[in-house]
C-alpha cells in the first residue's frame, strides 16, 4: 500500500515519528522528514538512507505557515508530489493552571495546534488532488482534560474537533482523515517537554505507568492509514477512557479528580 506513496511526517527525527517513518521507509514509502534541528535532520537522513535512497529531509519549525510552504514545494521539487501528511510534531507540557505563565501556553499551543494547522493549509490542495491521507496525532489528553496538564490537554482537544471538522468537509473529495490516540508511550532520553515557566526541559522518564513501545505506537498509526479507520486507539487504557467518557462523563471526572496527585505526579 506504501509502496511509492510520498510522505510527510513533521516531528520525525525521534520518537515515535522516527519509529514510524523507518517503518514506512521499510514499505517502500518515499519519505519526507522534518524537525526543527538542522543536525537532528541530518543524522537521521544518515540513519534512514541505510533503508532506502528515496528519504529527504528538512529543518523548519511547522508552527511557521511560510516554512510549510517551503515544505511543500521541497517536497514536489522532489518527488512530484504529496501522498499522505502525518501530522506527529508537538511538545509535552506540564504545570498546574494558576503557576503557568502566557508564553508557556503561548508555545504549546503554536507547536502542538498550529504545527498541525500549518502543513494541512499548505498541503491540503496537493492532498486532495491524490484523494490521499491526512492523519492528526493527538493523545489520551485530547479525549478527556487531565490535571496538570491543561496547556496539553487543551491544544490535544482542539486537534481532535479539527480532524471531525476536516474529515466532513473532504468527504466528497475521497480524502482520508484520521485522529490516533497514542496513549503513554516510552520515551527517549533526550525528549523534552514545556514546563509552566515556559522552559523547555527534559522530559523524565514516566513512572508508575506501563508505557507502550515506540514500535508498537507507530504499528497502530500505520495501520490505521491502512485501513482509513477514522479513530484508532494504540491501546486499551485509551480506548477504555474514550468508552468511560462518553458513557460516564462525570464519573470519569470524578475518578480524575480523585486521582489527580497521582496524574500530576505522571510526567
Amino acid at each position: 500500500m506504501f509502496s511509492n506513496k510520498v510522505i510527510i511526517i513533521t516531528g520525525s527525527t525521534q520518537g515515535i515519528g522516527l519509529k514510524t517513518a523507518e517503518l514506512l521507509v521499510r514499505m517502500g514509502a518515499r519519505l519526507v522528514i522534518n524537525s526543527r534541528s538542522p543536525q537532528k535532520v541530518e543524522a537521521t537522513l544518515c540513519y534512514l538512507k541505510e533503508i532506502t535512497p528515496h528519504v529527504i529531509g528538512i529543518a523548519g519549525d511547522v508552527s511557521n505557515y511560510e516554512f510549510c510552504l517551503e515544505l511543500r514545494k521541497f517536497t514536489i521539487g522532489s518527488f512530484g508530489r504529496i501522498d499522505i501528511l502525518i501530522n506527529n510534531a508537538g511538545v509535552a507540557s506540564s504545570g498546574l493552571m494558576k503557576d503557568i505563565v502566557p508564553n508557556a501556553f503561548e508555545k504549546v499551543v503554536n507547536i502542538n495546534l498550529l504545527g498541525s494547522i500549518y502543513p494541512t493549509l499548505a498541503c491540503i490542495d496537493e492532498i486532495r488532488q491524490r484523494k490521499g491521507s491526512i492523519l492528526f496525532i493527538a493523545s489520551v489528553a485530547g479525549i478527556v482534560g487531565l490535571p496538570n496538564y491543561s496547556a496539553y490537554a487543551a491544544t490535544k482537544r482542539a486537534i481532535v474537533s479539527l480532524a471531525e471538522s476536516l474529515r466532513s468537509e473532504l468527504t466528497d473529495d475521497g480524502v482520508f482523515v484520521g485522529i490516533n490516540y497514542p496513549g503513554f508511550t516510552e520515551n527517549e532520553e533526550q525528549k523534552t517537554m514545556i514546563n509552566a515557566k515556559g522552559e523547555e526541559v527534559l522530559l523524565q522518564k514516566r513512572r508508575g505507568i506501563k508505557a507502550l513501545s515506540r514500535e508498537r505506537t507507530s504499528e497502530k498509526i500505520i495501520e490505521q492509514l491502512q485501513k482509513r479507520k477514522f479513530r484508532m486507539y494504540c491501546s486499551f487504557s485509551a480506548k477504555g477512557v474514550q468508552l468511560m467518557y462518553r458513557i460516564f462523563p462525570q464519573l470519569t471526572l470524578n475518578i480524575l479528580r480523585h486521582y489527580r496527585m497521582k496524574i500530576s505526579s505522571m510526567q
